[in-house]
């Protein structure tokens, strides 16, 4: 069955966030930016905050994505400051943290020609996990990919994290093609590709040294090293037939 529309993930699959990259400088300019605003929280209070909650979130069983601006109110009210993430406080400190990490990412090589690859033949999408979708639009930008998406689905948009199915559903009604003639190609077991099979969906697994192994039974459709691999596993798989075979085999299991 011919793949109509091809869906990635965004950080670790098209683009990757290097070593040197420290946290703490984002937060860092977050709490400049608060200072900036007249919120007299230090930064050792604020930071300690910021991670409790961060942890907190991201430690638990939920898939709800709660964003990025909210934890930043629940952390200043800590402190006896009541303030909404649309307020330009927050916005403003978002913003601040959001920027080195923004510039510290780099692509992967050869991401838009193997795009402009795909865009020939199929719709593409990316479903992304984060906390604020500006973020993802901007390095989009930065990088001058933004134009190759037909779809850009982000969990804060939706409300729900992969693997959760609905994030999934999302972008498939948005390019509006079912989950049997696309394809999900990801770095993450536990996310991308459990999330992806859930739906029905056939996947590529994105498989790098620093990609943990499942504890899950989930098994990918097509393992691949390198995405320039990407458009040979595409073909093979709608010329073997194995996307259509797989997902039978899922819905009998």
């Amino acid at each position: 069955m011919p793949i109509s529309a091809v869906l990635f993930d965004f950080g670790g699959t098209l683009v990757d966030t290097p070593p040197q990259y420290d946290y703490e400088d984002s937060v860092i300019q977050l709490q400049q930016s608060l200072r900036k605003n007249g919120i007299a929280v230090s930064f050792e209070d604020y930071k300690k905050a910021h991670i409790e909650i961060r942890d907190r979130i991201y430690g638990g069983n939920s898939l709800r994505e709660i964003s990025f601006g909210s934890r930043i109110c629940e952390a200043l009210s800590r402190f006896g400051y009541s303030f909404e993430p649309t307020d330009s406080v927050v916005t403003n400190a978002t913003e601040a943290f959001m920027e080195p990490w923004i510039q510290a990412r780099t692509m992967k090589k050869g991401v838009p020609s193997i795009l402009r690859r795909l865009k020939s033949r199929h719709k593409l999408g990316i479903v992304s996990n984060f906390s604020d979708s500006s973020t993802v639009w901007k390095t989009l930008r930065r990088f001058n990919i933004e134009g190759f998406f037909d779809a850009v689905v982000v969990s804060i948009d939706v409300g729900w994290r992969k693997p959760c199915p609905r994030i999934f559903q999302t972008a498939l009604k948005t390019l509006r093609v079912p989950a049997s003639e696309s394809l999900f190609v990801g770095d993450e077991l536990d996310h991308d590709i459990e999330g992806a099979n859930k739906v029905g969906m056939p996947t590529v697994w994105l498989k790098k040294a620093s990609t943990q192994r499942s504890k899950l039974r989930v098994k990918p459709d097509k393992t691949i090293h390198k995405l320039r691999e990407l458009p040979t596993a595409i073909r093979a798989l709608e010329a073997s037939g194995r996307v259509q075979n797989s997902l039978s085999e899922r819905h009998t299991q």
